[in-house]
């Protein structure tokens, strides 16, 4: 009986070996060749049987008796044959339904990459347009600007300087940061003045830098098993290519405490090191960005960006709908009741 189980075990492997793809092509062969035997073997006993059984009909009188014999013995065998061969078919069938699964999953994980890099570089795309879209009047901002004295003359200098009153597309980074920059006498008049920019003149920056910010976050939020971390970070490479020197300064700016977000486009900024090609060269008073001729930004700016902000519970109340957490829009606002009067 040992001897019996031990045969089985050893055996099982050559026999699992048949239905399995590792060698493929030569694990194909050997079954087919098994079958072939078999079938062969088969053919060729009931052909000796019933030669012999026909002998024994023809001159004797026992051909009957050798007959029901025989008969006995092959279904029997018969019924083993056609058990082993519906086995067989049962392991066929599941190895090629295994296969089918693998390939199922490799054909889903392969449009899952495409639908994930057609909308990244639809993003890519728009985000480009946008960039070329972007248009600095001077004459315009002055306008709006003659409520704040200083912030006018310092864009009315700007004009002066440039002889020119209108920028267009990538250039208009450059100038922009030229206006932050002409004649301040800190980092912190800078920030000023791109709030005020902000403030009067969304128009100018605001579209660019909201359309950057659901660029990362998309990226940001796709599943592990969709993207991985590895390829998150290949696509914001991707991303950071696109932006040149100018305008990484003004993301900089856009990003500090207090002047765009609570912080979440920070957090992104610092996950993906976004600024990793910003040139920084410490001058007078701070430290010049991008090479502009002042500096722009100091030490506790550049501390903001070495760790993320951590976001606890919110609490703040908003009023929802198409607002959606706008605090503009007093949260228990109700509509009023109308009391009717006989």
């Amino acid at each position: 009986m040992q001897f019996l189980t031990k045969w089985i075990n050893d055996s099982f492997p050559k026999f699992e070996s048949m239905f399995t793809d590792e060698n493929g092509e030569q694990n194909s062969a050997s079954l087919n060749k098994i079958l072939f035997k078999i079938l062969t073997y088969a053919v060729i006993s009931a052909a000796t049987l019933l030669v012999i059984n026909l002998l024994l009909i023809s001159f004797t009188d026992r051909g009957g008796v050798f007959g029901d014999f025989m008969g006995g013995v092959l279904n029997p065998i018969l019924t083993f044959f056609t058990l082993f061969g519906l086995i067989a078919t049962i392991v066929i069938q599941r190895q090629e339904l295994r296969l089918a699964r693998v390939e199922y999953e490799k054909t889903a994980d392969a449009l899952g990459t495409q639908a994930v890099e057609t909308t990244f570089f639809n993003i890519l795309d728009l985000h480009h347009k946008i960039a070329d879209s972007i248009k600095v009047d001077i004459d315009e901002i002055s306008q709006k600007s003659k409520t704040e004295k200083v912030f006018s003359e310092m864009v009315l200098g700007t004009a002066k300087i440039s002889r020119k009153s209108v920028f267009e597309g990538r250039v208009a980074f450059e100038e922009i940061l030229n206006i932050l920059s002409i004649n301040s006498s800190s980092p912190e008049e800078v920030i000023e003045r791109y709030k005020f920019l902000q403030d009067h003149n969304n128009h100018v920056l605001g579209h660019y830098f909201r359309n950057l910010y659901q660029a990362l976050k998309v990226i940001h939020s796709y599943e592990e098993s969709l993207l991985s971390e590895k390829q998150k970070r290949k696509y914001t490479s991707i991303l950071r290519a696109q932006l040149s020197t100018k305008e990484l300064a003004l993301l900089f700016i856009n990003c500090l405490e207090g002047v765009s977000d609570k912080g979440q486009f920070k957090n992104l900024i610092i996950e993906y090191e976004m600024l990793e090609h910003l040139p920084i060269k410490k001058i007078e008073n701070g430290y010049s960005l991008a090479g502009s001729k002042l500096a722009v930004a100091d030490d506790n700016m550049f501390l903001q960006f070495k760790n993320k902000k951590e976001f606890g519970l919110d609490f703040e109340k908003y009023y929802g709908g198409a607002f959606g957490q706008n605090k503009g829009v007093p949260y228990n606002l109700r509509p009023n009741k109308q009391i009717n009067k006989d």
